[in-house]
């Protein structure tokens, strides 16, 4: 491996981007407000993830993309912590199968958990809170028919 471009944080070529956030390989993560404009880089999980948004602040964005080699078996689980920073908007969820490609919306008033079920390459989400609420757009590449699930605290 070349010394001169490994960065000391890193197990790989490269090093660490700037823009980046390797999100470790947890049950649990919560996300920083510093983080805020930073692609979050989502491993191949070993266990199931929730993921706790940071308290409401206008302009936080915050972007997840799907980072392992092939289909996880766990899920992302995002959570804004209350139902009243509701999520808006929705993704689209396409079949690796190719049996379905859908739209899944939040109810647009109290559906403050959003799950992201067995990701595959391509998958990505993006967040923008208004200070308040939780405007979320993506697209959820998966082997299931149920690959994005929208609830309640």
């Amino acid at each position: 491996m070349r010394s001169d471009i490994i960065n000391e944080n890193s197990n790989s070529y490269g090093g660490n981007a700037e823009g980046l956030v390797k999100v470790p390989d947890a049950a649990t993560y919560t996300v920083l407000a510093a983080d805020s404009g930073k692609i979050h880089s989502m491993p191949d999980l070993t266990a199931d993830c929730t993921i706790t948004l940071p308290a409401e602040e206008v302009g936080l964005v915050y972007e997840f993309w799907y980072s392992g080699t092939a289909a996880d078996a766990h899920d992302w689980l995002f959570d804004t912590g209350a139902d009243v920073n509701y999520f808006v908007g929705g993704a689209h969820h396409a079949d690796t199968d190719g049996e379905l490609s859908a739209v899944v919306d939040s109810n647009n008033s109290s559906n403050s958990k959003m799950g992201v079920l067995t990701p595959e390459c391509g998958t990505f989400v993006k967040f923008v809170c208004d200070g308040l609420l939780w405007y979320v757009n993506g697209n959820v590449i998966s082997a299931t028919n149920t690959a994005i699930t929208f609830a309640d605290q």
